[in-house]
């Protein structure tokens, strides 16, 4: 009789438990207030290239069908200082690039954009600053000290380079490894203006193999571009719960996005 009654003991409020909560069990449905999508310009003249520009909306995070956002049918002009005026030809969806216009260092662009997604038109201006050479690019295992429960990145990355003391620099390097962009980095030159620099580009998730090719492309660009980078990798820094502005642009008539006429100077070494 005890073992029968310890039995019930055990068994009753496990099963009092198991039906209230399969009883109290139910479908919650969340609901997101639609959010008017924005326009996302990103468009680059490199020196001695063509200009692209890519053209976007931003989705709802429900959306069905997030990649339908290129925004085709716009009419995107491209012109310069020297008179030089064309249409960008839409090559795919929502990506129009130019076929005569070539990117010269101290010149000066205008884009000029009209949707239909927009009743304002959209224009940005940029100045394309002089190239900087990269006197030499080195990958190495990471010399930083252990620190217990910090992840620390396993390869440093350093860029050789003498900065121009006439005018003030801003800087976007772009990291590839066998060809694929794997990050980018932003400095200007306040603290080092004139000097021989050496930039440690970190990247705690960098993997690097032996034969890997690793190019680090060192794009001269204006301030008002430096603004938006730098401002943009700000955002993902941000405390949980801090309200997150939109970067800083350089587009008028778009919330989201950049125009930058940059030079630049790329470097390559095969890991050991």
């Amino acid at each position: 009789m005890k073992t029968i009654r310890a039995i019930q003991k055990i068994f009753l409020p496990m099963l009092i438990l198991a039906y209230t909560m399969t009883s109290c069990t139910e479908t919650i449905e969340f609901e997101f207030n639609p959010v008017k999508p924005e326009i996302v310009v990103e468009g680059y003249v490199p020196a001695l290239a063509y200009a692209e520009v890519t053209l976007s909306k931003t989705v709802e995070i429900n959306s069905n069908n997030p990649q339908n956002n290129r925004i085709s049918n716009a009419l995107v002009t491209l012109e310069d200082n020297l008179g030089n005026s064309e249409i960008l030809v839409e090559v795919s969806p929502g990506h129009y690039h130019s076929n005569s216009i070539h990117g010269m260092p101290g010149s000066t662009y205008k884009l000029t954009i009209q949707t239909k997604e927009s009743q304002t038109v959209i224009n940005s201006m940029d100045v394309m600053p002089e190239p900087v050479h990269i006197n030499k690019v080195r990958a190495r295992r990471s010399i930083l000290p252990e620190i217990e429960g910090v992840k620390m990145p396993e390869w440093e990355v350093i860029v050789e380079y003498t900065d121009p003391a006439i005018t003030t620099n801003f800087y976007r390097f772009v990291e590839y490894v066998n060809g694929k962009v794997i990050a980018s980095y932003v400095e200007d030159d306040k603290l080092n203006n004139g000097k021989d620099n050496k930039s440690f580009l970190t990247n705690f998730d960098r993997q690097l193999s032996p034969g890997d090719t690793l190019t680090i492309e060192m794009q001269s660009i204006s301030e008002a571009v430096y603004n938006y980078f730098y401002s943009f990798s700000y955002l993902g820094q941000l405390a949980q719960g801090t309200t997150k502005n939109n970067p800083i642009t350089n587009i008028n008539g778009a919330e989201l996005g950049y125009f930058s006429a940059y030079a630049s100077c790329k470097k390559s070494i095969v890991i050991e």
